[in-house]
C-alpha cells in the first residue's frame, strides 16, 4: 500500500520559498489548532509524518518530516525556533509574529514544530 503525505501550506510563497531552499526548519501555530485540518491543504501536524508542502497556486514545492514540537511562551523564544524560523534573535521573531498572534501578552503560549526537508519535486 502506498503511504499518502499530508498536505501544509504557509501564509506566503516567500515562506514556502525558504522551507524549499532547506532554511527554514520550523514555524509556529496556535495552542488548540495543531490537531485541527484547516481546509484540503491544511492537514492536522503530526510528529514523525510527512507533509507535502504548497503554494499559493496549489503546487507541489517540497515535502517535509516533522521531527518535533514544543510548547513556548513569548517572554522565553528558544533559540533551536528563531533560527528555524530564519531570525537572528528572539526579538526578531516576535517582531515577525506580533500581528500573527495578535499582540501576546509575555505569557502567551503557542506551539512550535520543526521539520526537516525531505525532497523537492522535481520539474514537469
Amino acid at each position: 500500500m502506498v503511504r499518502k503525505n499530508r498536505r501544509i501550506q504557509f501564509v506566503s510563497d516567500a515562506l514556502v520559498q525558504q522551507i524549499a531552499e532547506g532554511r527554514k526548519t520550523a514555524s509556529v501555530t496556535r495552542v488548540g489548532e495543531v490537531d485541527v485540518a484547516d481546509g484540503e491543504y491544511d492537514d492536522p501536524l503530526v510528529v514523525g509524518e510527512y507533509y507535502d508542502v504548497y503554494d499559493s497556486a496549489l503546487q507541489k514545492r517540497a515535502t517535509i518530516r516533522i521531527v518535533g514540537m514544543e510548547l513556548c511562551r513569548w517572554d522565553s523564544i528558544p533559540e533551536r525556533l528563531w533560527r528555524g524560523e530564519t531570525n537572528s534573535s528572539a526579538d526578531e521573531f516576535r517582531a515577525d509574529h506580533v500581528d500573527y498572534f495578535e499582540n501576546p501578552g509575555p505569557d502567551f503560549e503557542f506551539v512550535a514544530y520543526y521539520f526537516e526537508l525531505t525532497r523537492i519535486p522535481q520539474a514537469g
